[in-house]
């Protein structure tokens, strides 16, 4: 998968000059110092001050060059193979070529305080603090290449969520015109009163699926619910019925937009609907923060057209989308479905990770 745009600012930036000058510095210090220990106990002189300073500025100097060409390594395009041999043999190079430095300016500055074999002891701790320097380049090439790992593949992970559940999506809409365009059809001509109001509350609800969101209120759910009844009622009459019991405190959680409609729907479609078999629908909050919709159980003589795959739709957007159950229950004559309520923190953060912009703005 090819990394996005956010990822690579990040992993540029894990490797800039200014994190290589702060490391230099805190590992220059911590060898400076390491050296200085060992000649603790015997007495510290003035020439000893202007040792420590040199060893600290060569120490820095070395780390940060080195930190500098490995990063730039890192950051290049070539395998990871290339980068280990390239970095560990360049900066080996820089080392030995910082030593020769340092030990000319060492003779020049310290000429009358000459170490017996400057040059050997210089290049023999210049490697030394060069290993460092490569191990410290090495540890955070290889943390921040797991760390990078690590976010592509739930990035994977969740545009594989985004698509399987857009192509659910993709299949709802449709259904729902269809049906609604079916009922319209049966009114034109017989009623056209009537159908001018359907048409009305039509015009209104898919504007409200063309909104796309991926979770709304349950008050905006409910005010939707309300225009498609009311289509409803305008084809059955007083045939068809629905009981509200809500909690208010409930009106502000989350749901997924159209499943309320999508379940009022599967039980017309499922049950009789006439004078002798009126039908109640019973849309309640229940006290586990759960919308529950049921529906005393008169099923159609001829089988109805359907094949289940609305339900099934709903609890696989669910599930994809914030890993929670739709509970279907079918006990004695009564059919319920219980859809969970999403409180607005735990709303906030599913939307933060599957967010996309507005299908269409009417």
């Amino acid at each position: 998968m090819t990394p996005t745009k956010f990822q690579i600012t990040n992993f540029k930036k894990a490797f800039s000059a200014q994190k290589a000058f702060y490391i230099a510095l805190v590992s220059g210090l911590l060898l400076t110092l390491i050296i200085a220990m060992a000649h603790v106990g015997r007495e510290w002189v003035l020439e000893d001050n202007f040792h420590f300073i040199f060893s600290f500025a060569s120490n820095f100097i070395l780390i940060f060059l080195i930190l500098c060409y490995s990063f730039t390594i890192i950051k290049s395009n070539r395998s990871v193979a290339k980068k280990y041999i390239i970095g560990t043999s360049g900066s080996l190079l820089i080392a030995a070529l910082e030593s020769l430095f340092s030990g000319w300016l060492h003779r020049i500055i310290y000429d009358d305080m000459r170490l017996s074999d400057p040059d050997s002891v210089n290049i023999i701790r210049d490697f030394v603090v060069a290993v460092v320097a490569i191990l410290i380049a090495l540890l955070l090439y290889n943390f921040t290449r797991r760390q990078q790992m690590r976010l592509e593949k739930e990035q994977l992970q969740n545009e594989n969520l985004i698509v399987r559940y857009e192509a659910l999506e993709n299949q709802l809409d449709p259904h729902f015109l269809f049906n609604s365009l079916n009922t319209l059809s049966g009114l034109i001509g017989t009623d056209d009163e009537k159908a001018q109001q359907y048409l009305h509350h039509l015009a209104a609800s898919y504007r409200y699926i063309m909104q796309g969101h991926r979770l709304v209120s349950l008050e905006d759910e409910l005010n939707f619910v309300d225009s498609y009844t009311e289509m409803m009622e305008l084809r059955y009459g007083k045939n068809l019925k629905t009981e509200k019991k809500i909690n208010p405190r409930y009106l502000h959680y989350q749901i997924i937009p159209i499943s309320l409609q999508l379940l009022i729907e599967n039980a017309i479609k499922h049950n009789v609907v006439s004078n002798i078999h009126p039908l109640t629908l019973h849309l309640e909050t229940t006290p586990e923060g759960a919308f529950r919709i049921s529906n005393h159980i008169t099923p159609k003589q001829e089988n109805a057209n359907g094949t289940g795959l609305g339900l099934a739709n709903l609890r696989k957007r669910y599930e994809l989308l914030c890993n929670r159950e739709v509970v279907i229950s079918k006990k004695d004559s009564t059919f319920s479905v219980d859809i969970p309520l999403l409180d607005p923190l735990e709303a906030a953060q599913i939307i933060s990770n599957t967010y996309k912009p507005a299908k269409t703005e009417i």
